[in-house]
């Protein structure tokens, strides 16, 4: 009897012990006095005009910014028009950043509907140093093809009619700028929530060294490169930034629209520049029309290579959690692979 008690003794204190550990098998800790749920952080809204904000937006913010992108990432941004739905979850954006430069075209009717909002607005490319369109056509007509300049101009007009624009507006290719940008989401983020500010302030540096890093390796991975072989064709002109900041020129089959249809003198051009100098190589995108480009690149035996211009990404980069460093890394190789004879 009196080990029969024992016994019923130690059950009983043994199913309280598991009562008291719950499922996780941690002892529980409790001071009799019943606590709130701990309070949600509220994240800030902020809104971007496509992928490469996005991505510095979600960088600097970390886990304390909730991110949109207007443009979807696997969509190509230079003919999207942006739904009635998106722009009214816009109106609850507390930070609004997009390129400037004429490159999305529906802008200026987001900035007419968030004018007088409480709402943070970041133009980008206001305080960069710009490349001018007119100098990157003066760049191309530098190339001696006398025989072809009436087509030349032709292709030009065209390029000038879809953008409107005095500036090429991919700026954020050049590493540099992409700083210049993050610091600026940087400042926005705490004047928004001031008392995250060290936060930012820490995820900012860390983005900004990892950018400072990928402009040394471009650098030294291109060294060595004689400037007369620093030459590459593109299947549009996106990398004029990325270009000018490693000596690099760029020689374009469809101008800065993606959607430009060169002519046939245009391409009979490029063939011969490809012979010239001796380039072996042409650089497609994976979200633009590639097919001025295949046709180049069989008219004039060149070996096709993709050069991220990072306007988005597709399917497949973003289940593998490619971001704009890691691709700009694979820019690097892509390019030393086109450059080194």
């Amino acid at each position: 009897m009196f080990f029969s008690k024992i016994k019923l003794s130690m059950i009983i204190a043994l199913t309280i012990a598991l009562l008291l550990t719950g499922c996780s098998g941690q002892p529980a800790e409790s001071d009799g006095v019943d606590h709130p749920p701990e309070p949600q952080v509220e994240k800030i809204k902020v809104f971007t005009s496509f992928y490469p904000y996005y991505d510095f937006a979600l960088t600097v913010g970390g886990e304390l910014v909730e991110v949109t992108s207007i443009v979807p990432a696997s969509t190509e941004p230079h003919s999207f028009e942006p739904t009635p739905r998106i722009l009214a979850e816009l109106e609850k954006a507390e930070v609004f950043i997009y390129n400037g430069l004429e490159f999305e075209p529906w802008v200026d009717g987001v900035l007419e509907l968030l004018s007088g909002k409480d709402i943070k607005i970041i133009n980008a490319s206001e305080g960069l140093d710009l490349i001018s369109l007119e100098d990157h056509d003066h760049d191309h007509d530098d190339h001696d093809h006398d025989d072809h300049d009436h087509d030349h101009d032709e292709d030009e007009d065209e390029d000038h009619d879809h953008h409107h624009g005095e500036f090429d507006p991919h700026i954020w290719l050049d590493p540099m700028n992409a700083a210049k940008i993050a610091e600026r989401i940087k400042d926005a983020l705490s004047t928004v929530s001031s008392d995250n500010t060290d936060v930012f302030e820490e995820n900012y540096s860390s983005f900004k060294a990892q950018l400072e890093e990928l402009d040394v390796a471009f650098s030294k991975e291109l060294e060595g490169i004689p400037s007369e072989d620093r030459k590459i064709i593109v299947s549009h002109s996106a990398f004029a930034y990325l270009a000018r900041r490693y000596g690099i020129e760029e020689i374009s089959v469809a101008g800065t629209s993606p959607h430009a249809e060169p002519t046939p003198a245009k391409l009979a051009e490029l063939s011969k520049l490809a012979k010239a100098y001796n380039i072996k190589h042409i650089f497609f995108e994976v979200l633009a029309n590639p097919k001025t480009a295949e046709v180049l690149s069989k008219e004039a035996n060149l070996e096709p290579l993709v050069l991220y211009n990072m306007e988005g990404l597709t399917d497949e980069q973003q289940r593998t959690g490619e971001d704009y460093i890691s691709l700009m890394y694979k820019n690097i190789e892509s390019l030393k692979k086109a450059l080194v004879k």
